[in-house]
């Protein structure tokens, strides 16, 4: 009885590994094209540096509602100077600093129109900085400055795309928009505002694509090539405070359960036990499914066979990559502190605040009330203080994505392409209203360096990757109305 209990268990193991060396067969091997895609002429090159050169000399550091938006109508001022065919040929609307442009199609099509959209403002630039944030200076085939990869850039490569397009008159099949605001650093209302503008109009989108991920350097371990990140679903955000209250005293004679030790408690229990779900969703893996080929071992095995190692990966993921972590689950991050005046007086009132971010499995009610049932049994108070709910999630499946991709990979030959979750905000969100497929992905080829200068000190963009952004942007407009077969446009869960 026991060598039949022993041949049973190993024919299980063998099949067992068969199908684990199965499954990494048919994910097989992929590689990128060494080479780009050919560059426009160089004449051309440089014309896009010194367009984007001027727009980030031109500072527009965000300006809270009702201030003075002097600044950002003097960049209204410089595109028109830029790009005097779109504002010749194009229906211009502007809405307390926010810009929209309608490029009226032939009518050949009857897909839904294209919006592309960047916003023209950016944070302030603190810091030491190799080159003057707001100088705009060319330097070795890089263009130094506060915006350049957020999200200038992009904005630089739509418009001058479309401009191009307009000289060589060609007309697109149907309407296109491009979409910018000055507020989307704040979450300001210029994006709300544009997306009610188009409502009013009875206007319904086939895509908004807006900034998110980019063409990154080796964006998860394991890979040694670039990827072209697309986002299909954007995390919420919200702040959360937790108050804690007493009847103060004077810290001689110090009770049991002090507002700030019954924060501590608080804190470190939601550190320790972490509350929220992990899950793999639509989106992780089908970014681990496009990744997998491009692997090295054992990476390309595990990931071939997220059936059998999900379990592994949802305990390893956070502390492997607290990217790829984020990716799997609501988070909450502590970030601000606040208590007594003096350093001998217990409080009668204490807070932490938190940053949170929510993910489509949990989503901001749920995670509140996990939160407010942890503050109870730390006699802590919980105020949801400001933010929204996760974005929907556009299907990798749609007309939309697929489009982008094939794009993708004629302009970016040497890189991958997969979806991810975009962890931070954007101004997209507003646009689900009109829009099933809304993508988050700027056509910048950036490094690590860059990558980390987005709200960071030395800004750039290089010269070249502006260049490739142009091209892409040609294509897409060229090309998003006349390919088929239609697949349908929506958003899953």
């Amino acid at each position: 009885m026991g060598w039949i209990i022993l041949w049973a268990v190993l024919g299980l193991l063998l099949l067992l590994i068969a199908a684990i060396l199965v499954n990494t067969l048919r994910v097989g091997t992929k590689s990128v094209s060494p080479q780009g895609a050919p560059l426009p002429p160089e004449e051309r090159v440089e014309h896009y540096a010194e367009t984007l050169s001027r727009m980030l000399a031109q500072e527009t550091v965000t300006v809270a509602p009702g201030g003075d938006l002097s600044k950002i109508y003097a960049f209204h001022r410089l595109l028109e100077e830029l790009y005097p065919n779109i504002h010749r040929q194009l229906e211009r609307v502007e809405l307390d600093g926010a810009l929209l442009f309608r490029w009226r199609g032939s009518g050949r099509s009857d897909r839904l129109p294209l919006l592309l959209m960047s916003h023209m403002d950016v944070v302030p630039a603190e810091g030491a900085w190799s080159h003057p944030p707001f100088a705009g200076e060319v330097e070795d085939g890089v263009i130094w400055g506060r915006g350049a990869v957020d999200t200038k850039g992009s904005l630089c490569g739509f418009m001058n795309a479309v401009e191009e397009l307009l000289a060589e008159g060609y007309v697109p099949p149907q309407d296109v928009y491009l979409a910018s605001s000055c507020n989307e650093e704040i979450n300001g209302p210029g994006a709300p505002a544009t997306v009610d503008y188009l409502a009013a109009q009875g206007v319904k989108l086939g895509l908004v694509l807006d900034e998110g991920g980019a063409v990154a350097d080796s964006p998860l371990p394991g890979l040694d090539c670039k990827f072209a990140m697309i986002g299909l679903m954007e995390k919420g955000n919200a702040q959360v405070k937790f108050v804690a209250k007493s009847t103060g005293g004077h810290a001689s004679t110090p009770p049991r359960g002090t507002p700030l030790a019954r924060l501590a408690g608080m804190v470190n229990y939601i550190e320790k036990k972490n509350p929220f779900s992990v899950q793999f969703t639509p989106p992780v893996e089908g970014m681990f499914r496009e990744m997998a080929p491009y692997m090295s071992m054992p990476l390309r095995l595990v990931l071939a066979n997220l059936w059998l190692f999900k379990p592994l990966l949802k305990s390893v993921l956070p502390k492997f990559s607290a990217q790829a972590g984020a990716m799997l689950q609501t988070t909450c991050a502590f970030t601000m502190a606040a208590g007594s005046e003096a350093a001998n007086v217990i409080p009668q009132e204490a807070s932490i605040t938190a940053n949170l971010r929510f993910m489509s499995h949990e989503r901001k009610e749920a995670t509140m009330q996990k939160l407010r049932a942890i503050g109870e049994r730390f006699d802590v108070e919980v105020q949801l203080v400001s933010g929204w709910d996760c974005s929907g999630v556009s299907s990798a499946d749609s007309y939309g994505y697929q489009a982008v991709k094939a794009c993708v990979q004629k302009t970016f030959p040497e890189a991958g392409v997969a979806p991810y979750i975009m962890l931070q905000g954007s101004d997209s969100r507003h646009y689900e209203r009109i829009c099933d497929c809304v993508l988050r992905f700027a056509p910048l080829s950036i490094d690590k360096q860059q990558l980390g200068s987005i709200h960071g000190v030395d800004e750039n963009l290089g010269v070249e990757a502006l260049a490739k952004a142009v091209l892409f942007y040609k294509e897409l407009v060229q090309s998003y109305f006349s390919a088929a077969p239609a697949k349908s446009e929506h958003r899953q869960g």
